[in-house]
């Protein structure tokens, strides 16, 4: 019987140019984890796993920051060029070439510890050489060379997912001179003559190769959503040097309008701080400090449109909105409804998940002599 305790290599080093994005798909947020980190987390606490070398690209610190690994299967190792030249980096770094060798692409997050348990049982026997996972072609398909068109019989045509799995040796340094232009691992060995099996393939497999990908597979496969609340405030005094007054993004009679240094919307600045602080992006001074000049009578759906988009970035979304304004004067509740038809325009979720209210102070404090506004806002986002 064949050992079933394996090495792993896990190829993070790519640059996702296809998915064309700053950040390299591989760490990009799924639910409470990057990408990078379920496929590690779930290769490596594996039974059978005794040692893991992650492959990253020399800049990955750009985009991650490790935590020291109290594990010591994990080694971190660093990329080359080619998808190759980092499986050959990551094979030199393996301390026991008499283990199962098991491949991944950290672009796939849908491994689990079933899909590599069925690899390891189909692999039994010292005859095979790989077990890989394939699915089916659904779509027709046509062979076009020039101006000639060919149909073909898509029953024998498969996609081919990864993780593959390999029997100690199988694949040497030597295979990557050879066969240069595989493009993946199992059709080395298919060029060697070697024997392969199959298992099937799962649709949550599916390699994040462009940003509809990622989407796809964000609404379909994430069972790892993080809900968190977020809690905003803000005061304003009233100043006679503003004749307007600005809530919720839209004008509201008054004699008065509020100090600040941009429109001064206690409303759309509650709101924004709720959303900042539900993902841990701070404030709305630490992305527009007061002293910059740019910001100064700005509109404040601006700084509410960066806050959706650090949330989008998250890919977070953001659930309902609970505001309360705070006043004696002007009374709010003619406005109600313009208020939340506007709200639902700057942020893109219907009037039923937001609630805006208005109280007083019953004559206490500024507020209740009519020197100013507050706002206060609770938020529910989704991670």
């Amino acid at each position: 019987m064949i050992t079933k305790k394996f090495n792993a290599i896990l190829l993070a080093a790519g640059k996702g140019n296809r998915f064309g994005s700053e950040i390299p798909k591989q760490f990009l947020s799924f639910g409470n984890k990057k990408v990078l980190d379920i496929c590690i987390d779930q290769i490596s606490s594996h039974k059978f796993c005794h040692e893991l070398i992650v492959v990253v690209d020399k800049n990955f610190k750009k985009f991650k920051k490790f935590n020291k690994v109290s594990k010591s299967k994990i080694k971190i190792v660093i990329g080359g060029q080619k998808r190759q030249d980092s499986l050959i980096n990551g094979l030199k770094n393996i301390s026991d070439k008499n283990n199962l060798l098991l491949i991944h692409d950290a672009a796939r997050p849908g491994i689990d510890h079933e899909i590599i348990n069925s690899l390891l049982k189909k692999l039994n026997t010292n005859e095979v050489s790989c077990v890989i996972p394939i699915l089916p072609l659904y779509d027709s398909i046509i062979r076009i060379d020039k101006n000639t068109y060919k149909s073909i019989k898509r029953e024998n045509f498969f996609r081919i997912q990864t993780p593959q799995i390999f029997t100690p040796n199988a694949l040497t340094f030597d295979d990557f001179i050879h066969f240069p232009n595989a493009t993946d691992e199992s059709e080395i060995l298919v060029n060697k003559n070697k024997r392969i099996k199959t298992i099937p393939g799962k649709e949550k497999l599916l390699k994040i190769t462009t940003k509809w990908d990622y989407q796809v597979f964000m609404q379909k496969f994430n069972d790892n959503k993080e809900y968190r609340t977020g809690s905003g405030f803000d005061v304003h005094s009233f100043t006679k040097t503003k004749s307007k007054l600005f809530l919720g993004g839209i004008e509201i009679e008054y004699k008065y309008g509020l100090e600040g240094h941009s429109d001064a919307d206690v409303l759309l600045h509650s709101i924004t701080d709720a959303i900042l602080g539900a993902i841990s992006k701070g404030d709305i001074g630490i992305h527009f400090p007061p002293n910059e000049k740019k910001w100064e009578n700005q509109r404040s759906s601006i700084f509410l449109k960066k806050a959706l988009d650090l949330l989008k970035e998250a890919n977070g979304e953001l659930i309902n909105i609970d505001t309360t304004i705070i006043c004696e004067e002007p009374k709010i509740s003619k406005y109600n409804e313009k208020l939340i038809n506007n709200l639902c325009k700057l942020t893109n979720i219907s009037p039923d998940r937001i609630s805006v209210k208005a109280t007083t102070t019953e004559k206490l404090g500024f507020l209740g002599r009519k020197e100013g506004i507050a706002a206060m806002t609770s938020v529910m986002v989704k991670l």
